[in-house]
């Protein structure tokens, strides 16, 4: 098995002496425990508390090993955590490691199971679980003494991504102490994800709080940002302690000032086909298939493939259509089969061959191959994105797949003015609030997320739309002047020190997401 598969990324040295140091000015624990000991390289740093060390690792040759290194002064236990827990009737004062990080998918049997009785324990949704390090959380509580404190390496989606959010809100109920340490430097040069520290426990009388520290690094840990969350517990995302509870109040405050995009009309995800690479061909390709005109419609299935601008024309459209793009839906509904040319039903066999009907969407319909239509948006905002979110105004009447959002809005509303007022600052604001990140510093928004942004909507001229589109089209010009551009515009009302504040979250949040890319 690769490390991936066994969640094996062991943890530098540098973070040890860091986690230990950072322990000494906490607690001072009788017992410890390693729940997932490895090759025990915490274990030196751990003697210096003088208390009792129990390791548990899973694979025999490791236990051997620490047996043989640290069975003096260490119960060595070999077993897996999870079954270790549910079992073991202990409590530890400390338990600190850095958990395996294994999807659910690739867990063994026997571990989805123990995590499934730990979940029932707990009576957290089964949902939680989607990663072992989840187990390893659940099964750390359960060990854990009345006043004692879990401190572990987690990957940096455990702050933000939607299916923790349950497991979040838990352990707020059941710790007064949560801090969070981020490093601006990459910890593991390995992996992609960025990690964190996270601390938990229960102060004597303490009011509780969420707070978060970046350092520079675990070597030199020179602390560049804190804050500290109390009041606005809590929180959906804690990634979001980026702002402090002044910070956050300011942000809910300005942005209930604004109606949310779900209040401007329909809004719905594109085309799922259920499989683009068979559905999604180019113009050369279809013609091959000898397919009628109208059984093939023009669509976006790639954000990237479109140049930075506000306004897609039908020339712009065209201007990605080469011969081998894959820019053209093959749609079959209502062409009954019988008028199929030869070389279509060979491509409908050869999809079957390949067991494309049996994938999930395609399983579920009639005629695996007839891909459901979704409605067109005179907007779209593509829900993934890097440094700024992509929003089209769909001159072209351009279908997308689910990568895009499409917004068919109430007569009241001039789509091309919402599109030009969602660039200003407290929109995106709340872009980067209410999203979460990942591997490479993409960001996501989810349908809920979407719906819930403010717009501080107003009727546009025609002339700054046209502006607006052209400073995105030329690569010269900035994206912080194309946003000021729009905030003069549609933040009039907001004090200079208002719209500064957004820009200065924005960024903050832009330069954490960013920082590795």
């Amino acid at each position: 098995m690769n490390k991936k598969d066994t969640g094996s990324f062991y943890t530098p040295e540098s973070l040890i002496k860091y986690m230990t140091s950072f322990i000494h000015t906490r607690i001072c624990p009788s017992s410890i425990l390693e729940p997932s000991a490895g090759d025990g390289r915490f274990v030196n740093e751990l003697n210096a508390f003088h208390s009792k060390i129990t390791l548990v690792e899973s694979e025999k040759e490791k236990v051997d090993i620490l047996r043989k290194k640290y069975g003096s002064n260490c119960d060595v236990y070999n077993s897996d955590f999870i079954a270790f827990s549910l079992q073991n009737t202990d409590t530890y004062d400390l338990i600190i490691g850095n958990p395996p990080y294994i999807p659910k998918k690739k867990v063994a049997k026997e571990q989805v199971y123990a995590s499934e009785k730990l979940i029932d324990h707990f009576n957290l949704d089964k949902e939680v679980f989607q990663n072992l390090w989840v187990s390893f959380v659940l099964a750390s509580i359960k060990s854990l003494s009345q006043q004692g404190a879990i401190f572990f390496v987690l990957p940096f989606e455990f702050l933000q991504v939607q299916y923790a959010e349950k497991l979040r809100l838990f352990l707020e109920e059941r710790f007064n102490t949560i801090e969070i340490i981020t490093f601006e430097d990459r910890v593991f040069q390995e992996i992609e994800q960025d990690i964190c520290l996270v601390y938990m426990t229960n102060e004597v009388e303490a009011k509780p709080y969420i707070q978060y520290t970046t350092l520079t690094n675990p070597k030199k840990p020179v602390r560049l940002f804190q804050s500290k969350i109390m009041r606005n517990k809590p929180l959906k995302k804690w990634s979001n302690c980026i702002l402090n509870d002044e910070e956050t109040e300011k942000l809910k405050d300005l942005a209930s000032k604004y109606p949310l995009v779900s209040s401007f009309g329909d809004i719905s995800p594109g085309i799922v086909t259920g499989a683009n690479s068979f559905f999604i061909l180019s113009k050369t390709n279809l013609d091959n298939l000898i397919v009628p005109s109208e059984n093939n419609i023009p669509i976006i299935s790639k954000s990237s493939t479109l140049s930075r601008l506000l306004v897609l024309r039908k020339e712009d459209f065209d201007a990605i259509c080469g011969d081998k793009a894959r820019t053209h839906l093959l749609l079959l509904s209502g062409l009954k089969y019988c008028n199929f040319s030869d070389t279509l039903k060979q491509y409908i066999k050869s999809g079957e061959d390949q067991k494309i009907n049996e994938q999930y969407k395609c399983s579920k319909r009639k005629r695996w191959y007839d891909v459901p239509i979704i409605k067109k948006g005179k907007v779209c905002f593509f829900k993934r994105y890097d440094s700024i979110p992509r929003v089209i105004i769909n001159q072209a009447d351009i279908h997308t797949t689910d990568i895009a959002y499409n917004i068919r809005f109430d007569t009241q509303y001039d789509p091309s003015s919402f599109a030009f007022c969602f660039y200003n600052s407290l929109t995106l604001a709340l872009c980067e609030y209410n999203g979460r990140f990942y591997g490479g510093g993409v960001e996501e928004l989810v349908p809920t997320e979407f719906k819930g942004l403010p717009i501080p909507y107003r009727l546009i001229s025609k002339e700054a739309i046209d502006k607006l589109d052209r400073m995105f089209r030329n690569t010269k010009t900035g994206i912080d002047e194309a946003i000021n551009y729009v905030d003069s515009l549609v933040l009039s009302e907001l004090t200079p020190d208002e719209k500064g504040f957004l820009q200065d979250v924005r960024k903050r949040y832009l330069e954490r997401r960013l920082k590795n890319v």
